[in-house]
């Protein structure tokens, strides 16, 4: 899963491979453009649906908290939670 969804975010900014562990609001790695993409790109490889009150800051700050996310989901949609 995570290096999935660095694939994903290395195609938004090669830089964010080198980079994982920064904060990629901060490092402005990121912006709130790119992750409305990223979020669609999100859904799409895993076959998830990204809850709009969950596109918060908090959660796209950095790899971990990105795959955090997803991983929460991806479990309560299989009624793993």
């Amino acid at each position: 899963m995570r290096e999935t969804i660095l694939e994903i975010l290395s195609e938004s900014n090669a830089k964010i491979r080198i980079n994982a562990d920064k904060n990629l609001l901060e490092e402005r790695l990121i912006d709130s453009f790119e992750i409305v993409n990223i979020v669609m790109k999100l859904e799409d490889a895993f076959h998830i649906e990204i809850n709009p009150e969950l596109i918060v800051s908090a959660n796209f700050q950095t790899v971990d908290s990105i795959v955090k996310l997803v991983q929460d989901i991806v479990e309560k949609e299989n009624g793993e939670i």
